[in-house]
């Protein structure tokens, strides 16, 4: 693969990516049926690609391929329901902080912590403080709750990037995430019925919603990052991949109507801000938070 032919796909992947948002709010499904529903079709389209892979596989290799998969749940599950709860503009960012709690992990790890991925952290910080505040003062506490659950999903995918980064090193990226998509997937499709009632049969519209949801965000979004990755340093995906919350904004205003407030815009551009310098430093240190892919 050509470098100006990653760099192509690297572009279209993040505007892929970026319809994630809108597309699961015009689906208007449950949040873990929608989320379930993205991930196992996008599993069983992927599986003759890592059902075979899978069985061969020795057994601390599967418990890191269902961990990934179990955090992947909650990280989809928690953020789908955020959209239905806050502004997209919030949820997009919050989930996007994932990076903040590499941190967290470093220093539990005891890790060297660079200043500039303090500093990051901080702007970060203080930018979903703003968001909160500013949905709080607009919507009440269900934007609050909207918030954390977007955080969660943060916190969860960075839990599903440590769990998966030894099987990522021994197998293929499709063999991989076909495996982890299906679980993933099942998991949240059982646990709907569990917390509310699932929409069945589903319209066409929902239908087609999960459709493209499969295709664009997940198979060209989800592949195109981790392709770029041949040719692409790992730090300049990540800062690429940060455009995704303006995108998924821009999207969401023609789609759905929505603005972000001046709350928003200000958290928003300080928790980028904040990735940005917190990847810079981490890419200092030779380990860059690697993109959130929804």
């Amino acid at each position: 693969m050509s470098h100006s032919f990653a760099w192509t796909w690297l572009v279209a992947a993040v505007i892929a990516a970026s319809t994630a948002a809108s597309l699961f709010r015009l689906a208007q499904l449950p949040a873990l049926e929608a989320a379930g529903l993205r991930l196992f079709v996008a599993g069983v389209v992927l599986a003759p690609f890592g059902a075979k892979t899978l069985f061969g596989l020795g057994r601390p290799m599967r418990w890191s391929v269902a961990l990934a998969a179990l955090a992947l749940a909650v990280h989809f599950g928690s953020w789908v329901e955020s959209l239905y709860l806050t502004s997209v503009a919030s949820s997009v960012v919050l989930v996007c902080s994932s990076p903040l709690f590499v941190l967290l992990w470093e220093i539990l790890s005891g890790e060297r912590v660079r200043r500039g991925q303090w500093i990051g952290a901080s702007m970060g910080l203080l930018g979903v403080v703003l968001i909160a505040g500013g949905d709080m003062g607009l919507h009440g506490p269900t934007a609050l709750l909207g918030d954390a659950l977007a955080l969660l999903g943060a916190l969860a995918f960075s839990v599903y990037l440590r769990a998966g980064s030894r099987a990522r090193q021994q197998l293929p990226v499709l063999a991989y995430v076909a495996p982890v998509y299906g679980l993933a997937g099942a998991l949240l499709l059982l646990l709907q019925p569990l917390v509310g009632p699932p929409v069945w049969p589903l319209s066409g519209a929902a239908w087609e919603m999960t459709a493209l949801l499969v295709l664009l965000p997940t198979l060209v979004g989800h592949t195109g990052f981790n392709n770029a990755l041949q040719r692409i340093r790992s730090s300049t995906v990540a800062m690429v991949a940060l455009l995704e919350p303006l995108f998924a904004v821009l999207i969401a205003w023609p789609l759905l109507h929505t603005l972000p407030s001046g709350l928003d815009v200000l958290g928003g551009a300080l928790a980028i801000g904040g990735l940005l310098v917190f990847e810079r430093g981490a890419r200092r240190e030779g380990a860059a938070p690697e993109p959130a892919l929804d």
